[in-house]
């Protein structure tokens, strides 16, 4: 497989798209709390970077940097075999599951809501005796 090759083209598109967007969304994260950290540096804190006809805030191709860096290791990742071979086979796993109708989804909510609500009832009536039972033994 050469450097520009897909791996696998045509399948497991919406796993990698996924994977991809969400790593370069770190990717940009990244780079703007790096250029965050430069600019609050004594060093750098209002430095320019001079290109003639322009000048860039000195930060910004170092985070521009960690950004490309984050770009290439995502394109690398997403096209790995093991890692496609991954996405391909959570994604077919994914497209077995049956998902609930909206109906089914609004009686198991308000079954969980209300086991939920049972079990604080249930804790907050233990806590209250134990609290009673230690203010009684101690004598708080």
């Amino acid at each position: 497989m050469g450097l520009f090759e897909v791996y696998k083209k045509g399948q497991g598109t919406t796993a990698r798209a996924v994977a991809a967007a969400s790593m370069l969304g770190i990717g940009i994260y990244g780079a703007y709390e790096v250029m965050k950290w430069l600019s609050e540096s004594p060093r750098l804190a209002g430095s320019r970077l001079n290109l003639g006809i322009f000048a860039l805030p000195a930060p910004l191709p170092i985070s521009g940097g960690v950004f490309v860096i984050f770009a290439v290791i995502t394109a690398l990742l997403v096209n790995n075999p093991r890692f496609v071979d991954y996405l391909i086979n959570s994604e077919a796993e994914l497209r077995k599951v049956s998902w609930p109708t909206r109906a089914e989804l609004k009686r198991q909510t308000i079954v969980v809501i209300i086991t939920m609500v049972a079990f604080g009832i249930l804790l907050l009536i233990a806590d209250l005796l134990f609290g009673f039972a230690s203010r009684q033994l101690y004598g708080f």
